[in-house]
């Protein structure tokens, strides 16, 4: 059986676990610049972009969870075959963690292109 070692992977995922952090805590701020928005600007046009940011900010809060919860359970699994292999995990362990890699690339690209249509959202009514 083919394994690799787990110092390989477990960076990786505790630097995808910052950034969802990072990310969960810019959408709090976003949620407050939008708040503000609405105070001062109500009209139709905006009100229906505040409601579209509203539910991106949810949705995007929700994958994060999601995503989080997921890699948290792959180093679950990880830390029970390192103890079953003396420091190395199964090779059928390496897709989980590719896969996940894409997803998290996938989310940071769509995060990042919500921010930016965030921000020039942001500069058009403020």
């Amino acid at each position: 059986m083919q394994t690799t070692s787990i110092k390989n992977i477990n960076g990786n995922h505790n630097e995808w676990k910052k950034a969802l952090g990072f990310y969960k805590d810019e959408l709090k701020i976003f949620k407050n610049r939008l708040e503000e928005v609405t105070a001062k600007n109500t009209a139709k046009e905006t009100m229906q972009m505040v409601e579209h940011f509203q539910n991106q900010f949810l949705i995007q809060g929700e994958n994060i969870d999601i995503l989080s919860h997921d890699i948290d359970q792959h180093l679950q699994r990880m830390a029970k075959e390192v103890q079953l292999q003396a420091g190395h995990i199964d090779k059928d362990e390496i897709p989980i963690h590719f896969l996940l890699k894409d997803r998290f690339g996938n989310e940071q690209k769509i995060f990042t292109e919500l921010k930016q249509e965030f921000e020039h959202f942001l500069s058009k009514v403020m």
